[in-house]
């Protein structure tokens, strides 16, 4: 796939792994639509410096575990950019919930939000994406989908949605559209997280250190353009899945 000119939608991309690919496609010369929910002022300011890159942006406000909303961000989508070639599916969240303390509530949120929500943004995409020579979809799933972390379960089983529901979507919408995962090691710990837990996370991998939002970068630019590559899962966490 040529990425000069094509439309890019990466949920979650006011800020943080999710700006950083949206900038990074934007480098590439994709217009790019970016979605948020409650960062308003960080996604008018990515939107500000995919402009400065002289492509098109705008922003998209929806709660992707609404599917009226999903809906109406993808017809509006759309509309501005006049079809749609490439989604990215990066909006999660992630904390730590200890089983003893567990409830359904916070069970069903992790499940609405990481997993639920890349099903009702490939849903909704894919008419558009199989339009024409056929578009993407890449997940971003986590490397603890293999090895469960005991005081995160709903996180990591969610993950692991995602992983499958990646291998049913390669299948499901072949041969138009392509869909990918990159699952993720330890790249961007959450801001409250100290210099001790990522030297425990880095001396965890083979690599024995973090990864990088650049690496990233990388995995997710390959998933789109290599035109054989579907039903992927590409594991990017400095090995650790195999410690």
């Amino acid at each position: 796939m040529e990425l000069k000119g094509k439309v890019a939608l990466v949920t979650g991309s006011a800020k943080r792994l999710g700006k950083a690919i949206a900038l990074a496609l934007g480098k590439y010369g994709c217009n790019i639509a970016v979605h948020y929910r409650l960062s308003e002022s960080e996604a008018l300011e990515t939107v500000k410096q995919l402009r400065s890159m002289r492509v098109k942006s705008a922003h998209f406000c929806a709660d992707l575990t609404n599917e009226e909303q999903v809906k109406a961000m993808f017809e509006s989508v759309a509309q501005t950019f006049g079809g749609l070639d490439i989604l990215v599916n990066n909006a999660a969240i992630f904390a730590r919930t200890p089983f003893d303390q567990l409830d359904v509530n916070t069970w069903q949120k992790f499940i609405d939000t990481n997993l639920t929500s890349v099903f009702l943004c490939s849903r909704y995409a894919s008419d558009f994406l199989s339009e024409g020579q056929g578009g993407v979809i890449i997940n971003i799933s986590d490397t603890a989908a293999f090895k469960p972390w005991a005081g995160f379960l709903p996180y990591c089983v969610s993950k692991a949605g995602v992983i499958a529901l990646t291998l049913g979507l390669a299948k499901a919408l072949a041969p138009k559209v392509r869909v990918n995962c990159v699952a993720l090691g330890t790249i961007l710990p959450p801001e409250d997280y100290g210099e001790d837990w990522e030297r425990e996370m880095s001396a965890k991998t083979l690599m024995q250190r973090l990864g990088t939002t650049e690496e990233v970068v990388q995995a997710v630019i390959f998933c789109i353009t290599c035109d054989y590559l579907t039903g992927a899962v590409i594991p990017l966490d400095g090995g650790r899945h195999l410690r």
